[in-house]
């Protein structure tokens, strides 16, 4: 496996330096600079709403200001990343909580007024159904909330949640061998990281099977096009699913150090706008 030369570590770290909004500068800092927690707490509540949702741009590919799911959801992940006990994600709970929709029983994605400011298409609430693309389904974002919900004090009805904790595990157990989108696969994971051990052991080799089956692990790919690459679904070596995918993680780490070669930063492989 390659390693990161320090001149292109430098290289990219000026990149966030100079270009990063604050929030990444601060979690930048906090993991390779001896940053402080409440540094990166303090960026992430400029995302932050009165109901204690986030929305502002956090999830860049849609800049509604107002507060949504998919939006928290991306907050309350970096929040973990430092600081479990914020009071900062205790809000952002309890949105979560007060946003379920009882008649869809599920979280919707986006705020209603995201055609209102500049989106990607897959966030494009269309005009006759009230919904987009990703409302069509029902895993994203309802099956990472659900793993929220019991790591985190909140008052959602417990049987409720046992009921959805129910349908999210059928749902995965009868998935053929590839999960219809990546992302959903991801809420999975995220799920499985929260929600008791009874639950996990029901689910943990479906998991894998969906896994091996999801990742996109030709290489010509990575660079081109929009696919789920190892590092997507293993991105710490204690992962419980790292030993799966080991020898494409070490082509994926490998890959990116390459690209960095050539670049002052590691791009999207979309576009929208």
């Amino acid at each position: 496996m390659i390693k990161l030369s320090k001149k292109n570590f430098l290289k990219v770290s000026q990149f966030i330096k100079k270009k990063a909004r604050v929030l990444d500068q601060q979690l930048y800092s906090f993991y390779f600079e001896k940053g402080l927690q409440c540094d990166v707490i303090e960026a992430l509540t400029k995302y932050q709403n009165s109901d204690g949702g986030f929305g502002h741009g956090i999830e860049p590919d849609f800049r509604s200001p107002s507060s949504s799911p998919i939006a928290t959801t991306m907050a309350v992940e970096y929040i973990e990343k430092v600081d479990r006990n914020s009071p900062v994600l205790l809000k952002a709970i309890n949105y979560l909580v007060e946003s379920f929709d009882e008649l869809l029983q599920k979280w919707r994605a986006v705020p209603k007024d995201v055609n209102s400011f500049p989106h990607a298409p897959w966030w494009h609430i269309n005009d006759k159904t009230g919904f987009c693309v990703i409302d069509k389904g029902w895993k994203n974002p309802t099956v990472e909330i659900l793993g929220y919900l019991y790591q985190y004090p909140n008052n959602f009805l417990f049987i409720k949640l046992e009921e959805l904790t129910q349908k999210a595990i059928n749902l995965l157990l009868n998935q053929k061998d590839k999960m219809e989108s990546e992302h959903n696969l991801y809420c999975y994971l995220i799920f499985y990281d929260h929600i008791p051990k009874k639950y996990k052991t029901q689910i943990k080799s479906k998991l894998c099977e969906l896994i091996k089956g999801t990742v996109n692990i030709n290489v010509d790919d990575w660079s081109s096009k929009y696919v789920p690459t190892p590092l997507q679904f293993i991105d710490d070596p204690k992962s419980l699913f790292c030993s799966l995918l080991a020898d494409a993680v070490d082509k994926n780490l490998d890959f990116l150090i390459k690209a960095i070669d050539a670049s002052e930063a590691w791009y999207p492989t979309w576009k929208w706008g």
